[in-house]
């Protein structure tokens, strides 16, 4: 009596094949894989494995691996597909599965549309069609992947989202984001608090206590499929100091879309690689925004400054925390309680080796700041008007700290640089060693420069914001008192030289045509 085959039929189905004819389907796969089985006396039906949405290329699909520890365990014998490419599209694993690992289990196969059967013995031109037919599987993949790339890249250039799974704040429709008002709604009170002076911690344990889901919860509860459960610590994902910071630093808010931030070698290797932030796309206005584009600036601007809270666990900000700096070091300014005489709150400079030992009251600088403050707002308010673009782009390098910083880090990055060949003509440093200098000071003079690029372009598109900026000076003009909001809304930095000396560096103070001075001093 010939032998019967302990048979299992295997389907597979990739997500690039889900629009295509109807006859890849998996219950088209099933139900020509059973007709098959029907028809023979030597095949006995035992067990199907399907892998619904798995691409071709890589073997590690799960139920194709259970499939296959079947076989290594006696518990099938008999292998039976629709043709090559559902068995996988990667020309040298297929070969090997069907050349060596098949005929090593004792496992017979069968792929029915390219009749093939490993229990028939083959002619000369069929050995040579099937590797040219698993050749063209995987030819394939090749060129389906490089489509995916190029429309993928087209809906990129045209500011569409490509995402499966879309931002906190957003929702998809039509591969365009619109905003979620109720998501949107905390996106701002985000925004807010931190600009009022609470840290990121202190944030997301606010919004802890008024229960608010954070990001991760409200998707599971709108229904969304949501796959990063590691997040959770317990029954239920809370807000952390990571997850707000995430929020504050995505430009996604302002209707900036940046996409394609990681990227694969190519169909054969799918590992994810960062992109370098110089090769990111920025498409700007690709929808509506929930965060005005000054506020967001401010917000990065905070985020890159040294603040502390005031009292251990108060998540409150310190008045003038990464904003105040000795004017004779550079060094920021501590907040400190001075119990030599009366009881009052100072701050002072830290660095021993600075000559001032300055510290000044912050009764006092509050009471400086607040004045100088209201006769800056009076002057753009009442004696100036919105600079020309061509005349600030003029004279930018000259207005903005930062940048200033910035050029003159690359400036040294050059000449030390420069100095590697000196080195390595005089013996100095090796060949290898020059190169891999070369190479470091390279890098890190693109990244002062991409960065500064970046502060240029941010301070270019504020100019298009000049009637928000207005408003903001118009809405606290007649404010009562100096608030954390208003420093971080209109001031860049404060140098203390003495309690007589002060000098203030205000944050749109490039961007208005006086006839007078509106910096402050």
């Amino acid at each position: 009596m010939d032998k019967i085959y302990r048979t299992a039929i295997y389907l597979r189905l990739s997500r690039d094949e889900e629009s295509e004819r109807e006859s890849v389907s998996i219950s088209n796969q099933r139900e020509m894989l059973m007709n098959f089985i029907d028809s023979r006396e030597d095949l006995q039906f035992v067990a199907e494995y399907s892998d619904d949405g798995f691409s071709g290329y890589d073997f590690s699909r799960p139920d194709f691996q259970r499939m296959i520890e079947s076989a290594k365990n006696g518990d099938i014998d008999c292998i039976i597909v629709k043709d090559f490419s559902r068995l996988g599209r990667n020309f040298q694993k297929t070969e090997e599965y069907m050349q060596r690992i098949f005929p090593k289990l004792g496992v017979r196969f069968i792929a029915v549309s390219d009749c093939y059967d490993s229990n028939r013995e083959m002619s000369a031109s069929e050995r040579l069609a099937n590797p040219i037919i698993n050749l063209m599987n995987e030819y394939h993949v090749m060129e389906t992947s490089q489509k995916v790339r190029n429309v993928l890249e087209h809906y990129r250039q045209s500011g569409k989202f490509i995402g499966n799974r879309t931002v906190y704040g957003y929702i998809i429709k039509d591969k365009q984001l619109e905003a979620d008002p109720e998501a949107a709604k905390i996106v701002r009170m985000i925004f807010n608090l931190k600009i009022d002076g609470m840290n990121n911690q202190a944030i997301g344990e606010y919004l802890n206590e008024l229960g608010i889901s954070c990001p991760l919860e409200y998707k599971i509860e709108k229904g969304v499929k949501a796959v990063a459960t590691h997040f959770r610590t317990g029954e239920k994902a809370l807000w952390s100091s990571a997850s707000v910071r995430r929020i504050l630093e995505n430009p996604i808010y302002i209707g900036t879309l940046i996409q394609g931030r990681t990227t694969s070698l190519s169909y054969r290797d799918r590992r994810r690689f960062k992109k370098d932030l110089s090769e990111l796309t920025a498409f700007e206005n690709a929808h509506e925004a929930i965060i005005a584009e000054t506020v967001f600036l401010i917000v990065q601007d905070l985020l890159k400054k040294d603040t502390y809270a005031k009292r251990a666990n108060s998540g409150k900000v310190n008045l003038f925390s990464g904003f105040a700096y000795c004017g004779n070091c550079g060094n920021v300014l501590y907040h400190d309680r001075d119990m030599s005489k009366s009881p009052s709150l100072i701050w002072v400079c830290r660095n021993k080796e600075c000559k001032c030992k300055g510290r000044i009251k912050e009764k006092i600088l509050a009471e400086a700041i607040f004045e100088t403050l209201k006769k800056h707002m009076e002057v753009v308010l009442n004696h100036s008007e919105p600079i020309i673009k061509s005349d600030f782009m003029k004279n930018l390098n000259l207005t903005s700290l930062e940048l200033k910083e910035l050029e003159n880090q690359a400036e040294q990055l050059k000449k030390s640089q420069e100095n590697l060949l000196v080195q390595k003509e005089n013996g100095v440093i090796s060949e290898k060693d020059y190169t891999e200098m070369y190479e470091f000071y390279s890098n890190k003079i693109a990244k002062v420069e991409f960065e500064a690029d970046e502060i240029r372009n941010q301070k270019i598109r504020m100019l298009d914001c000049a009637d928000e900026i207005r408003n903001q000076y118009e809405k606290y003009f007649d404010s009562p008192e100096l608030t954390r909001r208003m420093i971080v809304t209109f001031i860049e930095k404060i140098e203390v030289f003495s309690k007589m000396k002060i000098r203030i560096h205000f944050r749109y103070e490039d961007f208005f045509r006086t006839d007078g001075d509106i910096s402050g001093t």
